[in-house]
């Protein structure tokens, strides 16, 4: 009996997603933690940078998954 393997596409878009939110998750735990000492400023590029990056990974995600799901029609 064959066994059911995941396809491609659907492991680049959960392993996107879940960078993604793992990154969001770390993030927050390191704001958090350096909100509480209060000593340190981020500057503004780089939290930007901080809070754009897990969106734009889990966006990924989901469009390579709607564009294979689409292509394997």
């Amino acid at each position: 009996m064959a066994t059911q393997q995941m396809k491609p596409y659907v492991k680049l878009a959960s392993t996107l997603a879940s960078i993604g939110l793992g990154i969001f998750f770390i993030e927050r735990f390191g704001l958090t933690e350096l909100q509480k000492n209060g000593t340190v400023h981020i500057d503004g590029t780089i939290l930007s940078i901080m809070v754009l990056a897990p969106i734009v990974l889990v966006i990924a995600g989901a469009v390579v998954f709607m564009v294979g799901k689409m292509r394997r029609l």
